[in-house]
């Protein structure tokens, strides 16, 4: 007689449940589903009100701005350089490349704040698209959707999408070298444009000048001792990376030795005119260069262990961090021990890749005052150790291989019980995190942003506008000195050859070097100009000093526009 099995418990039946609904939420369809949605989400967290969002104009995306519009329209930049690779800018610098990719969006939309800050929201999409085919060769699907997840919801990742500052670029640029050097070890031929689109990192920010050499030859080492390539495409991936890397690397003897510019008709090298950031910020040339490193890996620490964020509200919010600080922390370091302890059993060596990408990043970072922009190459494999955190299993509570019908063992309770206890804290931070994302860009597009202008408010351009439609074209006009110039030049264009004739310096040996003059305009205003001037842009609060009696005043919400009454 054959004994009754009993009916499954309640719990049972809900596990079966669970199970079924799992295999449908992760079959193929429903995969393609949440990858277009979260693609969708992110191009909007990217794209939308960017015109305005962030409010106002940068002085960074101002000089970029206006030497994409110089090279447009003269061939040559503010300091006369045809096509240099890299410009002079303020004296001190300024990487070269946003400016290119900025050109075809001023030719097409003028110099405005939406065409300098369309490829950095393109790019910060293509970067959704990266990051997954990077999740997908490092691990599987699963592992690629939780990656673009958190890029997705990331708060630096949306900030940095929405304005145009040149070292926003770098992590982009080596996120694309990344996935190339992944497929790479599927076709080997794809290690040599790894290295080549490496090069070009280079000159997107100044930190690649250490991180890029330490990340390649890290790669080479590794990916050479594993036999992932062949040694001829390793060689031929390190002589395109040196040939992209010539001119910056010509650039950089020039300023380091004090050597003569060199012009060329369609390649420049320039020389600095100011101090050169490359030796006064640099740990290599400090009077103690040890004590500095130390102090640089201290604030370096603070910032992404302690604070989550700095004192530069335009790079991350300091009630979200970069990553929801600090639950969001708990989530990559959980992830980062994942991964090394894959790395260490040996089941997915390539995990050293992006060990080596923290690794080569936060030295890099170190390497001057640390902060949210200096250590942006960091940010993307901190983001995949966070998604080894929400999706990779854990050594002995992973549910055995696959294997024929018999030879299948019943896991004990204890790992059974420890398995979903696990998986409920998966669930709970994705939970949080899909939350925390919406509360970020509530407070980011409602709050934050609308109030929080950057240097030069819109206000100061239409000010700026109606003193130049009401006054004559060769009327001298008084500018505030704490609005950057370069936000003049951006809303008034000079030729280059212009500037060049009329700019007066108050001092050139410094960082920074501010114009007396150029042009039609002259910056600060005091008593004497206030005596003798004819047009002026002031702010809101120096009006009291102007008589309306002898002055029309025009007021753009900060900013107004006051000229002499003839």
């Amino acid at each position: 007689m054959t004994a009754a099995v009993p009916p499954p418990s309640l719990f049972t039946r809900a596990s079966q449940l669970g199970d079924r609904l799992r295999q449908r939420l992760l079959g193929r369809r429903a995969e393609r589903a949440a990858f277009w949605v979260l693609i969708l989400v992110g191009a909007a967290a990217r794209l939308a009100w960017l015109g305005d969002v962030p409010l106002g104009l940068n002085q960074d995306e101002a000089s970029i701005g206006y030497e994409a519009w110089a090279l447009l329209e003269h061939g040559v930049d503010k300091h006369g350089y045809p096509w240099p690779v890299h410009f002079v800018a303020w004296g001190s610098g300024q990487n070269a490349l946003y400016a290119y990719l900025c050109m075809p969006f001023i030719k097409l939309l003028g110099l405005n704040l939406l065409a300098i800050r369309l490829p950095q929201a393109l790019l910060g999409i293509a970067a959704l698209f990266a990051m997954y085919a990077v999740g997908r060769r490092l691990v599987d699907r699963r592992f690629a959707l939780c990656a673009l997840f958190v890029l997705v919801v990331s708060p630096w990742h949306v900030m940095l999408s929405r304005w145009g500052l040149e070292s926003g670029i770098l992590p982009v640029f080596v996120l694309f070298a990344f996935a190339l050097l992944l497929r790479g070890l599927e076709k080997p031929r794809c290690v040599v444009a790894a290295f080549a689109v490496l090069a070009l990192a280079l000159y997107a920010y100044g930190t690649a000048y250490v991180f890029v050499p330490l990340f390649a030859l890290g790669i080479l080492g590794y990916g050479w001792r594993h036999r992932f390539a062949h040694i001829r495409h390793w060689v031929l991936g390190l002589a395109a990376m040196a040939l992209v890397a010539l001119p910056i690397g010509a650039f950089l003897v020039v300023n380091l030795f004090d050597l003569p510019g060199i012009k060329l008709p369609l390649l420049s090298i320039p020389r600095y005119t100011g101090e050169t950031r490359l030796v006064t910020e640099s740990v290599f040339f400090a009077e103690q260069p040890l004590r500095e490193l130390l102090h640089n890996v201290k604030v370096a620490f603070q910032l992404l262990v302690v604070d989550g964020h700095t004192a530069f509200i335009h790079n991350a919010l300091p009630e979200f961090g970069y990553f929801y600080h600090p639950v969001g922390l708990c989530i990559t370091l959980a992830g980062a021990c994942l991964m090394v302890w894959e790395l260490a059993s040996g089941r997915r060596p390539q995990n050293m890749f992006v060990l080596l990408w923290l690794g080569a990043g936060f030295i890099a970072a170190t390497m001057s005052a640390p902060h949210l922009n200096r250590l942006n190459v960091l940010f993307l494999p901190l983001l995949l150790c966070a998604a080894f955190g929400l999706s990779g299993s854990i050594p002995h509570l992973a549910p055995p291989a696959a294997a024929s019908a018999g030879t299948m063992r019943t896991p004990r309770g204890g790992v059974l019980w420890a398995r979903r206890a696990v998986t409920i804290l998966r669930v709970a931070a994705l939970a949080y995190l899909a939350i925390s994302f919406v509360a970020f860009t509530r407070h980011y597009f409602v709050e934050y942003g609308p109030q929080q202008a950057f240097n030069a408010h819109p206000s100061y351009g239409q000010a700026l506008a109606h003193v130049i439609e009401k006054v004559d074209v060769d009327e001298t006009i008084y500018v505030p000195k704490h609005v950057y110039y370069t936000a003049t030049m951006f809303y008034d264009p000079p030729a280059p050859s212009l500037y060049l004739e009329t700019v007066q310096f108050r001092q050139l040996d410094v960082k920074f070097q501010e114009p007396l003059l150029f042009g039609r305009y002259r910056i600060g205003i005091d008593a004497d100009a206030m005596a003798n001037g004819n047009a002026f842009v002031v702010h809101v609060t120096t009006l009291p000093q102007f008589d309306t009696a002898d002055f029309t005043v025009a007021t753009f919400d900060r900013y107004s526009a006051v000229i002499r009454r003839r």
